[in-house]
């Protein structure tokens, strides 16, 4: 195909697509004469156009749904389910045949009689027999619009060449393969290149040995960087672009089943990465079925149960914990648990015995077991046991997760959450037997260092499992070294094991590793099938230091240890949930800073703690600033650490700076800086005490029996410094 063809493609396919939505919508507001505009012009540039090209089938057929729009947007039609079905046939035709063009580059000749026979039907919707359709005018001007949409192009349909070509033509025709780029963005990348080509430059020609390598290096740290960041933003893509494909199913879905459903969406405009988008959107189109034909009752049903007769699902996109979290919930009957554990006993997928021993979480769980399925009958739609294991296999396949959520009556969510991209990813090193494995920081809560000569008061054993009593709760342990059959490190050369605190899929437990090495932003490699076969691992990846690193899948590595859920009572609060309530917003890190006094600040503040080179910390204006993950962050040193830490790096040691990376709690964690301290000491639990003015803006809080300070003003001081910086 010509490049004016593939980009005809193209604007077509997106006019359709705005043509759907807007379809759907007009059913419900028939009065919204820009719903019908938008609809009479995706179909009016088709057929303007298709002329021009020669593509006869597409041009009658867009011709004769072009004639059923001008008799509607003049008022002559009114809006009916019956007139909205007869356009989504003519949507589905139009696509129908542009995919044809796409594949073959024809529009062939097969199902012409359909074509008639979807011409008759318009007309009739028209109120006309299919004789009267008036011919098709020549020459017709179509309005072609631009990528960017910044004004239309008219093109001649007939006869001639066309007096303007778009402008712009930036992408092929296939979903999967086209990508949206702001202009801004493109010129961004292109700026960073340059400069990245510059400091290149530059080493190459100071070379290693010269004064200023270290600045270049930090130079080059910050470019790529920058670049790293721009190019992820150039993926993303808004979660409402896949969200706009389901209104017309849920539509369709709904009359098949009997139902009377309405679609609410929120967080459209969050982003998520190209690839990602596509990766889901086979699991969220079979949430979305399950929700209509399993979810929500009937009219009737609803009726009785106290309920309006029109069901609501709500699709849901927001960002948590460096994650894209999507709900699909509906107002529907809920999940049954009793059902769903007979079902599983009669299909033998668990025991009778362990049906009985389930909590009410690990009952929800079994819906995704392959061959599982409540439905009384097999439908068009569901009802054969598969789908739900699939659901939950292609979200991890991506490195993602799984949740359900039902109260009886009240109704059911399922959340997917996966990875913001899968580019990169910010990722903890750890060794264990001697190799060495990438922790996805997003699944890391803390760690802890765990000295030999304590080992044996700290953790304690029941059976044959390990438990670490982390602050007056127990910790499953899993040893990465035994559960991959590795070499574990000799007991007289070790110093000690390390725990790092992982929670995914609800499990929370303690991985023990040898050895902590330096946090990495890795770049994430695909498996050979031989290891994807173990079923531990998301991926490979190769190090700063150029040696490999497998990709711990961290439920995976849950489940196949034996970790079981926390357990949560719906309805209700356990014991264990209920002292962390007790103990919201009174826990606290405890740090030396000052005098090397016993200070603190609200753990909901502190985002992580980073050991940093002193050599990275500069200066502006006399104060000390950190560039850290594309940030510029202010430093607080009201402790005057750093100029200790100067003098000991003039004496020639080796010194790094304890720096706590804050977020403004109010403002969302938007507003960063950094709190460089002496040394890290705890996290504990406290209790505030009332607030002493001679404490210069702290507060005191009695945490472990010992006065401690306790920063309360952060996020403002950091913001003032910020403005003072900017």
């Amino acid at each position: 195909m010509d490049e004016l063809t593939k980009e005809f493609i193209a604007e077509s396919q997106e006019g359709l697509d705005r043509m759907e939505r807007c379809l759907t919508e007009l059913e419900t507001r028939p009065d919204d004469a820009g719903l019908l505009g938008e609809i009479f012009r995706a179909v009016h540039t088709i057929k303007g156009t298709t002329g021009f090209l020669g593509f006869d089938r597409l041009e009658k057929l867009a011709h004769a749904g072009e004639h059923l729009l001008g008799s509607l947007r003049d008022g002559k039609l009114a809006v009916t389910s019956e007139l909205i079905s007869g356009l989504l046939r003519l949507l589905d035709g139009l696509r129908e045949i542009l995919v044809l063009i796409e594949e073959t580059g024809s529009e062939g000749t097969r199902a012409g009689d359909e074509d008639g026979e979807l011409i008759a039907e318009l007309a009739m919707l028209n109120g006309q027999e299919p004789a009267e359709l008036p011919e098709i005018e020549a020459p017709q001007i179509a309005l072609v619009e631009t990528t960017k949409g910044e004004g239309v192009v008219p093109v001649v349909s007939s006869g001639g060449s066309p007096a303007l070509q778009p402008t712009v033509v930036s992408e092929k025709a296939s979903a999967d393969k086209t990508l949206r780029i702001d202009v801004d963005v493109l010129n961004r990348m292109m700026n960073l290149v340059g400069e990245l080509v510059l400091t290149r430059n530059q080493m190459l020609q100071s070379g290693m040995e010269a004064a200023n390598f270290p600045e270049l290096a930090r130079r080059l740290d910050s470019v790529t960087a920058d670049l790293r960041e721009t190019v992820m933003q150039a993926r993303m893509q808004p979660v409402g672009n896949l969200f706009g494909k389901f209104p017309r199913m849920v539509r369709d879905l709904a009359r098949t089943c009997g139902r009377d459903v309405r679609v609410e969406f929120s967080g459209q405009e969050t982003g998520l990465d190209k690839s990602l988008l596509e990766a889901i959107k086979d699991p969220l189109t079979h949430a979305v079925r399950n929700a209509v034909d399993h979810g929500i009752e009937s009219p009737a049903d609803r009726v009785l149960a106290g309920k309006p007769a029109e069901g609501c699902l709500r699709l849901k996109a927001f960002h948590q914990s460096g994650s894209v979290v999507i709900e699909v919930e509906d107002d529907g009957a809920g999940i049954p648990i009793e059902r769903v554990l007979q079902k599983a006993v009669e299909r033998n997928l668990v025991t009778a015995e362990a049906a009985a021993a389930m909590s009410e979480r690990e009952a929800l769980q079994l819906i995704f077991l392959p061959g599982f399925s409540t439905a009384a009958a097999v439908t068009t739609v569901s009802g054969r046991g598969v789908g739900m294991d699939v659901v939950r296999a292609n979200v991890e396949k991506v490195g993602g997760s799984v949740e359900v959520e039902s109260r009886r009556g009240v109704g059911t969510t399922l959340r997917l959450r996966v990875p913001l991209t899968l580019a990169i990813v910010p990722s903890l090193v750890v060794k264990s037997g001697g190799q060495s494995f990438a922790l996805p920081q997003s699944a890391l809560v803390e760690l802890v260092d765990i000295p030999e000569r304590e080992f044996k008061e700290v953790v304690q054993r029941i059976g044959s499992s390990e438990l670490y009593r982390l602050r007056e709760h127990l910790l499953p342990m899993v040893w990465l070294d035994r559960l991959l059959g590795l070499d574990a490190d000799a007991p007289e050369k070790s110093k000690g094991h390390y725990l790092a605190v992982l929670e995914a899929e609800g499990c929370r437990y303690g991985l023990v590793v040898d050895d902590l090495m330096s946090p990495e932003e890795i770049v994430v490699k695909p498996l050979s099938p031989v290891l994807r076969e173990i079923g531990l691992f998301s991926g490979a990846t190769v190090l700063g230091n150029g040696t490999l690193a497998l990709i711990l899948d961290i439920g995976a590595t849950a489940a196949r240890a034996g970790v079981k859920p926390m357990e949560e009572e719906i309805g209700g609060i356990g014991v264990g949930e209920a002292s962390v309530q007790e103990a919201a917003g009174t826990q606290f890190l405890i740090f030396e800073d000052r005098a090397r006094e016993r200070t603190a600040l609200p753990l909901d503040v502190v985002e992580r703690i980073e050991s940093v080179p002193l050599g990275q910390i500069e200066y502006a204006g006399g104060r000390p600033l950190l560039q850290y993950r594309g940030e510029l962050l202010p430093l607080q040193d009201e402790g005057n650490v750093l100029a200790d830490l100067e003098a000991a790096r003039q004496r020639g040691e080796e010194v790094m700076a304890t720096v706590l990376i804050c977020g403004d709690a109010e403002m969302g964690g938007v507003q960063r800086g950094g709190m460089i301290v002496r040394q890290v000491l705890d996290v504990s639990h406290g209790t505030l005490l009332e607030r002493d003015e001679a404490t210069d803006g702290m507060e005191l809080a009695l945490v472990k029996e010992k006065l401690t300070l306790v920063h309360r003003e952060f996020g403002v001081k950091a913001k003032g410094v910020w403005q003072e910086v900017a």
